[in-house]
């Protein structure tokens, strides 16, 4: 699959997702996060205004699908992205994605980031 088919079916695989669905939600973002030998995947809801939510999928194949993303976004004789912000607006079905590849470790959730870069990852 070439970049703007990943991002259409990470986009589905995200909707789709039966722990997404299981709360309302206008926009949505997922942080997918690389460090040395380990990955993570946090996501956020969002409704109205209110503040961010906790809400990540549970779909097996989204990380493979964020991986092979990340293997087509390389670029030749770089080292590929730390980060990577996937962001949904359910009402106009429009996703934009966001890379990080110097400032990748800025994206890592933790307890104690979670909510500032929920706020950070808005739609």
């Amino acid at each position: 699959m070439d970049k703007d088919a990943l991002v259409v079916e990470i986009g589905r695989l995200i909707a789709g997702d039966t722990k997404v669905a299981a709360q309302p939600w206008d926009k949505y973002a997922l942080v997918a996060w690389y460090g040395d030998g380990m990955s993570t995947l946090n996501g956020f809801r969002y409704v109205g205004d209110e503040p961010g939510q906790p809400a990540t999928p549970g779909a097996f194949e989204l990380e493979d699908r964020i991986d092979e993303l990340r293997a087509a976004t390389q670029v030749d004789g770089k080292e590929p992205w730390r980060a990577c912000v996937v962001r949904l607006d359910k009402a106009s079905g429009k996703a934009t994605v966001e890379f990080a590849y110097e400032d990748g470790d800025s994206w890592r959730v933790t307890p104690q980031t979670a909510s500032e870069i929920a706020r950070r990852a808005r739609p």
